[in-house]
């Protein structure tokens, strides 16, 4: 999730989140292996906060990352995909992965924290976020 990446790069996955937190440690239970990560995000949207950004982004099948910015039919910011995700690895080693061209590739442990939400960890960065059904706004 690059825009998580930048944001985190900046100190700058969700109202619906607590703010994503850089260098804080990454829960120790809950992480999820492929089948998990096969099972979630496919047709689902992607919701995280960080201070004053926010991500929405659409995992769609098949892989295309599709942000939601403000909708599809929006005149100046419409929905647009801005890269690709994919699930590399099995069990402990299962990583969320998104590459977004010349932007970069980000690979994240993800570890379901219950209630819907969940934390996308790179080393000592944590990002929180929600998922939402289907492709929709995050409601921000």
């Amino acid at each position: 999730m690059k825009a998580l990446k930048r944001a985190a790069a900046a100190l700058a996955v969700l109202g619906l989140v607590g703010a994503g937190q850089a260098h804080a440690a990454c829960p120790s239970n809950g992480q999820m292996n492929q089948t998990q990560l096969n099972s979630t995000f496919p047709g689902n949207t992607v919701c995280a906060v960080r201070g004053s950004d926010r991500w929405q982004e659409f995992h769609q099948a098949g892989g295309a990352l599709i942000d939601w910015k403000m909708g599809p039919g929006h005149a100046v910011d419409p929905t647009k995909q801005v890269g690709s995700w994919s699930v590399n690895g099995t069990g402990a080693s299962a990583r969320m992965v998104y590459n977004y061209g010349s932007g970069g590739t980000y690979s994240y442990r993800v570890v379901d924290n219950g209630g819907g939400a969940y934390s996308f960890c790179n080393g000592d960065e944590v990002h929180n976020a929600t998922v939402r059904l289907g492709q929709q706004s995050c409601g921000f």
